[in-house]
């Protein structure tokens, strides 16, 4: 048996053993590609085999023993506590947080509002380490209920973390001790440094290149360089560890330390910097490899590449498995397992201009399954723009970084004078990146692949690499390039060819917005999108960057489904928790029409909203009563209004019937009793199978009459939770239960799916706690007879 092949294997059977015991998600991709693995190179190789299976069972059991212990020992309600503060605590606004360590050594997530000016300076002084007397209340957090948002709840789950802690007091704080909390006070006090001496732009890098930290880069910049391709270029990697180590290696040679000095110096040295530059996956597996490479070579062994990133790999696993199903773990050990297996394909060609463009590309080729299933987007221009910014990043803009801090060290004008060239570099690097990633040609963006197509992803890949090391022609590679294509055309077509229609209410808290897609996508629509009310905040309360829904609800719902333009935006009325977000579908994503009710733009951000609309392109429509929209293989049928309501915004909501799923859809926005009443005289045979519920449930809507004369089997209610107007009223759920109607609430059940294909169709939820873990609650509807299937009459 051949060693070489023992650690590579071993990695890939660790990987194979977290990913069975966590979930069947990455169990078909994790096993499968395994097996595939080893019954095409090793056959006959029963000893690696026996010693695969050892490994995987062993990460399978120690993965299952973490995760049955990872529980907590409190329970939700009033907390009181002496905790100490793990981590930098990060002060926005009005807003303190951090990870908060209590006396029983249970992590907790921390937040704090701060009351004043004063309280936030004196609270700006708080320090890892800090030990403190808290009071305040322990909050499950929440799962996503929006399919395709971020599921706060796993993702703190998998830091050990089991509750938000809404701390109401800080009292009684002393400074704490210990190696780590040193460290990280280290840290906080250079970044305090750069953020107050350097500029905006100059002050983001270099704290993102120099202690890994991106809070003051902008978000735009950030999804710039993400669309792109080289957001990697803002992170500490791999390629920052190797040149720190040169660089400390040198220095140490010079000042006359051995060579096996300098090299214990780095063994010791390498994890404090791997704290101090906030101890990302990419900075573990370097520090790690170089740990591995220094004591390999003070012990004159010899290690191949694919040895080290596989130790790499099976240590920080068997220390924290968790990692195996964070992005930047496995885009850093994929990447660099790719170049490390393909080092005689990068050999190849004669310039270095080549063999970048070639990096790049494999670079990109590695990523490219990763970056669908957790972005589900991938820039085409990715291998051409790192063959730019790279060179940029490491001979000028990371020299420079580092160059400023050392220089307001020594000499404060030359500190400001490297500063203000490296800012000013930056505003011309960002506004590059910014405009290239607009070009949304540039960008392949598709619904998030299942598991089927994951797996023919890597296989198509794998081979592509396989047979590039063997023959470097175009001959050699057409088969697996014309697999990779054609993988690639069925992920853009899979919504097509999948054929499902779906109503969603989504959960966006107390406000409206669903969206509506007829199967295959052939007509896709948002009714209203939601929003908040946003008041006047003084200025040291504002925030770097407010919560939006639009950005972190709508937009990543929309890319999950595989949604790169909408054919339609409907605004049903123009309040805030209708209209809020509409400005960001209309700027950030493509929109081909607007359709506003009779009466629309009743204030100035109303007709501004419509002005937006038309200077982004967007086709404005308005709707009135006895209007049909066509949109797609979608229509609506228009009941309300007749005309504008200059008295009531409510009553003056678009009020929408629609087909689908077999089911006939009532939509009445805001609608509220008196022009419930003056709908329903004009259209008296009104019937629908399933009722959005007007006005959140608010007792001003939804009238018994109504109820009685549309007949609804189910009704749709979209609230916040705990919301402030006692929404749903009582009133309206008691009207419902007599009349056997079926209630669906966003605020208890999450976001509601109803899927469809043809005229049958089944609800899904996704309600905000999940205990156990388990899959979406499933529900078929039964299908309705043809008396609920009529189209409305009337006018």
């Amino acid at each position: 048996m051949d060693r070489h092949r023992i650690f590579p294997c071993g990695a890939i059977s660790a990987a194979a053993g977290i990913a069975s015991a966590h979930s069947s998600l990455y169990l078909f991709l994790a096993v499968g590609f395994f097996l595939f693995f080893i019954l095409c190179f090793f056959k006959k190789q029963i000893l690696l085999f026996a010693l695969c299976a050892a490994v995987c069972i062993l990460y399978f059991t120690s993965f299952y023993v973490i995760d049955h212990f990872n529980t907590t020992i409190y329970h939700e309600g009033k907390f009181h506590t002496l905790a100490s503060v793990q981590d930098i605590p990060v002060i926005d606004g009005d807003r303190l947080s951090f990870t908060a360590e209590t006396d029983e050594g249970e992590a907790l997530k921390a937040g704090y509002t701060l009351r004043s000016p004063q309280e936030k300076r004196a609270l700006s002084a708080l320090q890892p380490g800090s030990l403190c007397v808290m009071q305040g209340e322990l909050k499950e957090p929440k799962k996503e209920t929006v399919p395709g948002t971020f599921n706060q709840k796993e993702s703190m789950y998998q830091k050990g973390i089991h509750w938000i802690f809404a701390v109401q007091s800080i009292t009684s704080c002393k400074p704490g001790g210990g190696l780590m909390p040193s460290l990280l006070k280290i840290r906080k006090a250079g970044l305090d440094f750069i953020e107050e001496n350097m500029a905006d732009s100059a002050a983001g890098i270099g704290r993102a290149l120099i202690f890994g930290d991106r809070f003051l880069i902008e978000q735009d910049v950030l999804d710039g360089y993400q669309r792109l391709g080289i957001i990697h270029l803002l992170a500490i990697s791999g390629l920052h560890v190797g040149l720190l180590s040169a660089a400390l290696f040198y220095i140490f040679i010079r000042f006359g330390v051995t060579r096996e000095c300098a090299k214990w110096l780095l063994v010791i040295g390498l994890p404090v910097a791997a704290v101090l530059t906030g101890g990302a996956p990419s900075v573990m597996r370097a520090v790690f490899m170089s740990e591995i490479y220094l004591l390999a070579s003070l012990s004159k062994k010899n290690f191949k590449s694919a040895d080290v990133i596989s130790i790499a790999c099976l240590g920080l696993l068997l220390y924290h498995p968790y990692l195996l199903f964070q992005a930047g773990f496995q885009l850093s050990f994929a990447v660099s397992f790719v170049f490390i297996l393909s080092k005689e394909i990068l050999t190849r060609p004669k310039s270095r201009i080549s063999q970048l463009l070639l990096g790049s590309f494999l670079a990109q080729l590695a990523s490219l399954p990763i970056l669908l299933f957790h972005f589900q987007e991938f820039s085409f221009l990715s291998t051409l723009m790192n063959l730019f910014f790279i060179p940029l990043y490491i001979f000028i803009i990371m020299p420079l970084s580092f160059g400023s801090l050392l220089a307001f060290i020594c000499f404060h004008p030359l500190g400001e004078a490297a500063a203000a060239v490296l800012d000013r570099l930056l505003v011309w690097s960002h506004q590059a990146v910014k405009t290239v990633s607009a070009a949304d040609v540039s960008v392949f963006s598709a619904a998030k692949p299942p598991d089927l197509l994951l797996f023919f992803y890597f296989t198509a890949i794998f081979l592509f690499l396989l047979l590039l090391e063997k023959e470097m022609s175009l001959r050699a590679v057409m088969i697996p390039s014309g697999l990779l294509a054609a993988v690639f055309v069925i992920h853009a077509c899979l919504p097509q060819l999948a054929g499902e229609g779906e109503v969603t209410m989504l959960d966006i808290g107390q406000g409206d917005s669903m969206y509506v897609s007829a199967p295959g996508q052939n007509g896709t629509v948002f009714i209203d999108t939601g929003g908040t009310v946003s008041f006047r905040k003084e200025r040291w309360r504002k925030r770097k960057k407010d919560f939006s829904l639009g950005e972190s609800v709508l937009m990543p719902f929309l890319a999950t489904k595989g949604v790169k333009k909408l054919d339609a935006l409907i605004l049903t009325h123009a309040d805030q928790d209708h209209i809020g977000e509409a400005h960001v579908l209309i700027q950030k994503h493509k929109v081909k029409q607007l359709i506003v009710p009779k009466g629309f733009a009743a204030e100035p951000s109303d007709e501004k909203l419509l002005r937006l609309a038309l200077k982004e392109g967007v086709e404005v429509n308005v709707a009135k009563r006895g209007d049909i929209l066509h949109i797609g293989n979608l229509e609506f049928y228009v009941l309300s209004p007749k005309e504008a309501d200059k008295n009531s915004k409510n009553n003056g909501s678009l009020v929408l019937w629609m087909k689908a799923g077999g089911f006939s859809w009532l939509l009445t926005g805001d609608l509220e009793k008196e022009g419930e009443k003056e709908m329903m005289e004009v259209y008296p045979n009104l019937k629908a199978d399933i009722l959005k519920v007007g006005h959140h449930g608010s007792k001003g809507s939804t009238g018994e009459e109504l109820i009685k004369q549309i007949e609804p089997k189910t009704a749709l209610i979209s609230a916040g939770e705990h919301n402030r107007y006692g929404h749903p009223h009582g009133e309206v759920l008691d009207i419902l239960n007599r009349h056997d109607v079926k209630v669906f609430r966003t605020d208890r059940h999450g976001s509601i799916q109803h899927l469809f294909r043809g005229g049958n169709g089944t609800f899904l939820l996704h309600p905000p706690y999940d205990k156990v873990h388990s899959p979406q609650e499933k529900m078929t509807a039964e299908k309705q007879q043809s008396s609920k299937s009529r189209l409305p009459d009337g006018e």
